[in-house]
């Protein structure tokens, strides 16, 4: 039985920029044999909005757990009750940084 290993994903791309697309294709090799967790940063944010949809990202958010930058949020104007449920909204950089350095066995941003 193969050893699950805790991945961790960074998002700093809008699903209009370029790199978006390939952290969807990139993450389906994970997303059944390993833990995932993904922190939304920049205008990675704007995937955690309640208006934006995506089967692939939908499929990728419900087998993860997925952080969200609060401060990213306030500068781009979108409120707390605009994000999708089970987001874990979080203030301080060195939070994420401290959960990526203790708990992940891996790290790929983009």
């Amino acid at each position: 039985m193969a050893i699950k290993m805790h991945i961790g994903f960074i998002l700093t791309k809008s699903p209009s920029q370029q790199g978006f697309r390939t952290f969807i294709d990139f993450s389906k090799l994970y997303i059944n044999n390993d833990r995932i967790s993904i922190y939304l940063l920049g205008n990675g944010v704007y995937c955690a909005r309640k208006s934006y949809s995506d089967p692939d990202l939908e499929t990728l958010f419900k087998s993860s757990k997925v952080h969200v930058s609060g401060s990213d949020l306030k500068a781009r104007g979108i409120e707390d009750e605009m994000i999708k449920e089970d987001m874990i909204v979080f203030s301080e950089y060195d939070d994420m940084i401290i959960d990526v350095m203790e708990n992940f066995n891996q790290v790929i941003s983009f």
